[in-house]
């Protein structure tokens, strides 16, 4: 059996009401030679019946449809997926998401032979239909360790979905069982191995804000943040590197914690004044400094959250309204 050159990746939870739509942005892509593996991730809702439905009325035998038996969470359903694929490069595609036409076309026009990764911009999708560009990240061709250092930095975007991966660059590397940071986890990771990088200015991810999401409807544990953390300590090793590694290690922690701090500030859940004091406590002044140092604006904003929570919330509200709508 001939390899498809692009395996996508499609797990499913929850999603019965725009599983479809995600599964037609990929039969539409103008690069025809892919497999799509959509994997129902034990979805309590009427998936099944819905996706099952479609695959009889629209048969497409580059499609495989997997159903786990127990729900395992994203990171491990994409790994399952990583697993069975046959293609030569990797793409992951949320369900509730979508792909414009010319995603894989674009992206692999762009893979040179020595490009193990290709990443696009996107396109925010709000409830009512209306899109907005998502902020921008520097673009161009990066080294590996250069886009890690970056990534670290929160200057290339952390996420899957709008990428294309090399197989064989990947090699065994799988997303960290570690809720809502898989995807910068297993990002930094490949990167960190990666021989280069490129990011490309063409918005070609569509990515629906869902108020009622994980990564917008809950306040990630501490316990997460700190396993997060380590993860990055063993799989990247920047906190024994040179300085640049460092400062860029200290960046990313200064980050993970102000996200946490800033879905209890936005969500106030009962326990949000232990939670934020937790977070604050995990920002301590010496790595904040670093953040400084390598003049990243999320060592000031630790500051400001340090000294003042609620000056804070209020700076975050203003900027999560305009950049988001929420």
């Amino acid at each position: 059996m001939t390899s498809p050159r692009t395996s996508i990746i499609m797990p499913v939870y929850n999603t019965a009401n725009s599983v479809v739509t995600a599964i037609e942005s990929v039969l539409k892509q103008t690069d025809l030679d892919f497999e799509l593996l959509i994997i129902n991730d034990h979805s309590p809702d009427n998936a099944d019946e819905v996706i099952k439905k479609y695959l009889e009325i629209t048969p497409d035998n580059r499609i495989r449809y997997i159903t786990n038996h127990k729900n395992l969470g994203l990171a491990a359903t994409r790994n399952r997926g990583m697993k069975i694929a046959r293609g030569q490069w990797l793409a992951f595609i949320d369900s509730d998401d979508a792909y414009k036409p010319s995603f894989l076309e674009t992206l692999h026009a762009s893979a040179t032979d020595d490009i193990d990764i290709v990443a696009c911009g996107l396109e925010t999708v709000y409830e009512d239909g209306t899109r907005k560009p998502r902020p921008g990240k520097l673009k161009g061709s990066f080294t590996g360790r250069e886009a890690m250092i970056a990534l670290m930095r929160d200057e290339l975007t952390p996420y899957a979905c709008n990428k294309i991966f090399r197989k064989s660059a990947v090699g065994s590397q799988e997303f960290p069982l570690i809720n809502r940071v898989e995807d910068a986890g297993f990002s930094i990771a490949v990167y960190k191995t990666a021989r280069y990088v490129k990011e490309i200015e063409d918005r070609l991810y569509l990515y629906t804000v869902n108020p009622l999401s994980i990564t917008w409807g809950s306040t990630p544990p501490i316990t997460e943040m700190n396993r997060f953390m380590d993860y990055l300590k063993d799989t990247t090793g920047a906190h024994e590197g040179d300085e640049e590694e460092q400062n860029a290690l200290a960046v990313s922690w200064v980050l993970t914690y102000l996200n946490g701090a800033q879905s209890a500030l936005r969500l106030n859940p009962e326990t949000s004044g232990s939670y934020l004091g937790e977070c604050r406590k995990a920002l301590r002044f010496p790595i904040i400094q670093r953040a400084i140092k390598s003049g990243s604006m999320y060592g000031v904003a630790a500051v400001l959250l340090k000294v003042s929570p609620w000056i804070y919330r209020k700076v975050y509200g203003l900027y999560i309204k305009r950049t988001y709508g929420l």
